[in-house]
């Protein structure tokens, strides 16, 4: 990675990537990137751990690839440098007897690069979701020729002699057979005889470097040795591991292709489809708009009818309310009459009788008075009950007409508050028809009068 100040081969490479982009206008490019280990001839996705069952694929359209494998979208070396950075916390690092932070596995950083001719509709395309979550969105007619290149930066575990400790010893078995198959793999190019088998599939590392290797691509080596004395062994088998490399005949060709799941493809139908959807949206919220403004005229007019329905039940209930009070009145003078009348009757009989019973003379009948008192005192018990029964009618009567005049009461106070919500509605509703025009300053004096009713 190196420092700010001088930047390593990593750094380098991926600034001249988006160098070349800038530079480029005549084309638009979309960028991926994927960060893979292979610990102890295992494959782990350095941007996502926790994925099992990584394997290695083969066809006849995409070649050698990986997969399940993350690929995040990026849009500028610093995401690069991010995601990088994000993949080394999950690397395999241990202390050795040799180095105090040694890589215990190769690593594989690839850059997919997708580009085509710029059309005058491009829309720039933003980073997203990863690669394995998008879903193909390109259909018939939207296919279009594509260049699609990789950048694969590998760093190589270094090849180490066996250490004192059990567990090191089986990861350095594991990085020099595989290193061993590299070598092997290299030696078999640069022989003279094309017919020998390449054992490319006896390592991982050799399988996902296959196309490379196999000259099909440009290949860069970088290799270290040390100016140690002690390790001239190793630096000279660094050394003829190099010029093996070297004698590696490559034949890169510029093709392209027509892909309709290139990544680029499924972004721009996707871009089109949603497009496609605004669009209708649009048209959608147009319909609404227009059915909510014939929806606020029809309610207004109902709104206006009941007002005028509830003013006339107002009015039916006063009427009714005053009706029933004079009645009460009327109740309480006739409960009344009766009652006074049996008094004064009561008392007269009293007074007859006592007269009757002192001063009566010796010519009158006794039993005939007797008789007659017997039955004007019948009489008078009767008028008495009769009394008491209206009374207790007229109380029943007067207790329901007070009832009922409680409930018209409560009615009239429910149409006064029903009544003035209808007030306010109807001045929202005058509110929101004004502020909905597109004259606003010819509306806005109609605007205050509304809210104005709305306060009051």
């Amino acid at each position: 990675m190196g420092t700010e100040s001088e930047p390593g081969v990593i750094p380098r490479a991926v600034n001249e990537v988006f160098e070349y982009i800038k530079r480029t206008i005549s084309k638009e490019f979309l960028l991926r990137v994927s960060y893979l280990e292979i610990y102890n001839e295992t494959i782990r996705d350095l941007l996502a751990p926790e994925t099992d069952n990584i394997k290695i694929h083969e066809d006849k359209r995409r070649g050698i690839y990986v997969s399940p494998l993350v690929e995040e979208v990026v849009t500028s070396p610093k995401e690069v440098i991010q995601v990088i950075q994000k993949g080394e916390a999950n690397r395999h690092i241990s202390t050795t007897d040799y180095n105090l932070h040694s890589s215990r596995s190769h690593t594989i950083f690839q850059m997919v690069i997708e580009s085509r001719k710029r059309n005058d509709n491009s829309t720039t395309l933003k980073p997203g979701v990863p690669h394995r979550r998008l879903t193909s969105l390109s259909g018939p007619g939207r296919m279009e020729s594509l260049k699609i290149s990789q950048l694969n930066l590998i760093d190589l575990a270094g090849s180490e002699k066996a250490v004192s400790n059990q567990e090191r010893r089986k990861e350095g078995a594991f990085i020099n057979k595989s290193l061993l198959t590299l070598g092997t793999v290299i030696s078999k190019l640069t022989e003279s005889g094309k017919s020998s088998h390449i054992p490319y599939r006896d390592s991982k590392l050799t399988r996902i470097l296959q196309t490379a290797l196999s000259g099909l691509a440009k290949v860069v080596v970088i290799c270290t040795i040390s100016p140690s004395a002690g390790s001239l062994e190793e630096s000279h088998n660094t050394l003829k591991f190099a010029g093996r490399v070297k004698k590696i005949v490559v034949s890169a060709k510029n093709e392209e292709v027509m892909d309709d799941k290139a990544l680029i493809q499924k972004y721009r139908g996707e871009i089109i489809e949603l497009k496609e959807k605004l669009e209708a949206a649009n048209e959608v919220l147009q319909k609404e708009k227009e059915n909510t403004q014939s929806m606020l005229s029809a309610e207004r007019h109902q709104y206006e009818q009941e007002l005028r329905q509830m003013r006339l039940v107002r009015a039916a209930l006063k009427e009714r309310i005053n009706y029933l009070s004079r009645l009460i009145l009327s109740s309480s003078s006739v409960v009344t009459l009766p009652t006074k009348d049996i008094a004064e009757e009561m008392a007269v009989i009293d007074k007859e009788l006592t007269t009757t019973g002192t001063s009566g003379t010796e010519e009158e009948d006794p039993w005939k008075l007797v008789r007659n008192l017997k039955r004007e005192l019948e009489q008078v018990t009767a008028q008495k009950t009769s009394a008491e029964s209206q009374c207790a009618v007229m109380q029943t009567r007067i207790e329901s007409l007070e009832k009922e005049i409680g409930q018209y009461k409560g009615l009239v106070d429910k149409v006064a508050h029903l009544e003035a919500e209808l007030s306010v509605t109807k001045a929202e509703l005058q509110v929101t028809s004004l502020m909905s025009k597109g004259d606003k300053q010819s509306s806005s004096k109609e605007v205050n009068t509304a809210w104005e009713t709305v306060k009051s």
